[in-house]
């Protein structure tokens, strides 16, 4: 019976978790679990930047776990910074993405068309 009680709950959070949990998320790769040194990572937004604290998965390695369902639908650019004790920061990391409503799909922003200006050194045609 206790077998049966405890299938159920799994079974029960497995079909809420997508309703409740179905916000999406920025996961990073996972840095070993030796490597403790990321106290915090730095998250900004379309210039605001937020804390993070690193998430820690089962064998210890800790990652970077950021919510963006608070943001509008929209177009945006994130930057990710990872510090550690002593307050040194990383190089960034950028990521451009689209969110339309709980999904999020990567965005790689068109590139300006160059204008060339016209060139006034073809000699044309030479006789001989």
């Amino acid at each position: 019976m206790k077998v049966k009680s405890i299938f159920l709950i799994a079974a029960a959070l497995m079909l809420i978790s997508p309703c409740a949990f179905g916000t999406p998320f920025l996961v990073s790769d996972p840095y070993p679990a030796d490597d403790k040194r990321v106290t915090k990572f730095l998250v900004t937004i379309d210039g605001t930047t937020r804390e993070s604290a690193p998430a820690k998965n089962a064998d210890g390695t800790l990652y970077l776990k950021y919510d963006l369902g608070d943001l509008p639908d929209g177009t945006y650019t994130l930057i990710v910074k990872a510090v550690n004790a002593k307050g040194q920061e990383s190089s960034p990391a950028t990521y451009s993405f689209k969110k339309m409503g709980g999904t999020v799909e990567p965005y790689t922003p068109p590139v300006p068309k160059r204008k060339i200006p016209p060139s006034r050194s073809y000699p044309g045609h030479l006789n001989k």
